[in-house]
């Protein structure tokens, strides 16, 4: 695996205004996703993992061009991808892909499928109608289709299957980044496993890189070679997979890992039971956001100052416990 970037996020910030009142009124900032910085390298898998809500749409949104930042940048291949425009944006189109979570809502049910996967060539790219088909057949058959499964139309598949469809459909460009947004938590838990392995295979094969988006932790240790951990809008530890889920050093990887199903039958692991509910952006906690449901209290610092992603070790932390000089825990 090649650990030269291909896509970096610096500061990447999204503020939404809400207008409060009926007849104008007055109109709030509020901060979906704080400052964030993460890169991902050439064939390599990046987990974004975190409770709903915690800002990982809208990042994705962001990476896909979908929405603009408030402030910061992602740049592929070096370029700010919100700068792009004309030839530039079409290649960046070709390059980065998208795999959603339900495959019926992605696929026109009133195409063949030949065409629909073929999308993204003909919107971005400028091949002949026999180059199309070649690759097209060329897709399906990576992911385990039959060149005559083009003349069919979606109804005519299992949900399985149209996700192998919808990953045709991102891979055919033959992109660098494809975007994996719940990919597997649609569908039966008979066939999620081949649908993870299809996409190992894929990398493997095309050297394909992933960001990989999901509250799934299985699948996450399965597939991510690096995890970030998202609360309230902010990272909050980024690491190697194997060394968070053995041994997360942020009190809220440490909850979430807790509440996972043990990787080996028989693994006895002590639950963390969170407490209180996710803050609303609407009326941020002081200090550390996640502070209130803390489990490792430090005294007053928590509540007072917000603390910086700081490297530990190889791994990146946001937590009090780990300044150079920590208070003692409450």
């Amino acid at each position: 695996m090649n650990t030269d970037p291909i896509l970096e996020a610096r500061g990447l910030t999204k503020e939404f205004n809400l207008r409060q009142g009926m007849f104008g009124g007055t109109t709030r900032s509020i901060k979906a996703v704080q400052d964030l910085n993460f890169h991902i390298g050439k064939g390599e898998t990046l987990a974004l993992v975190g409770e709903s809500g915690c800002g990982k749409t809208t990042t994705t949104r962001m990476l896909l061009r979908l929405q603009t930042p408030t402030r910061g940048s992602v740049r592929f291949g070096g370029e700010d991808i919100h700068a792009l425009s004309g030839a530039g944006l079409k290649r960046f189109r070709s390059r980065v892909q998208a795999v959603f979570q339900d495959p019926w809502s992605s696929i026109n049910p009133r195409v063949r499928i030949r065409d629909f996967v073929a999308e993204p060539l003909v919107v971005n790219e400028n091949l002949s109608a026999r180059e199309v088909d070649r690759r097209v057949h060329e897709a399906l058959d990576a992911v385990g289709l039959g060149p005559a499964h083009a003349r069919k139309y979606p109804h005519e598949f299992s949900g399985g299957q149209r996700q192998r469809i919808a990953i045709a459909s991102a891979l055919v460009s033959r992109p660098e980044l494809i975007v994996l947004d719940e990919p597997v938590s649609g569908l039966d838990v008979s066939i999620r496993s081949q649908i993870i392995n299809l996409f190992k295979d894929i990398q493997q094969e095309y050297g394909v890189s992933y960001l990989l988006v999901a509250h799934d932790l299985a699948t996450t240790r399965y597939l991510a070679d690096r995890v970030a951990v998202m609360y309230f809008g902010s990272i909050v530890e980024t690491g190697a997979t194997d060394d968070i889920f053995e041994a997360p050093r942020h009190p809220y990887t440490e909850a979430l890992l807790s509440a996972a199903l043990p990787s080996t039958p028989g693994q006895r692991r002590d639950e963390i039971e969170l407490r209180g509910e996710v803050p609303s952006p609407l009326s941020p906690p002081t200090g550390c956001a996640f502070h209130p449901r803390c489990h490792k209290l430090i005294g007053e610092v928590c509540a007072q100052r917000a603390p910086e992603l700081r490297a530990r070790g190889g791994r990146d932390v946001r937590c009090h416990l780990h300044d150079e000089k920590p208070a003692r825990v409450a």
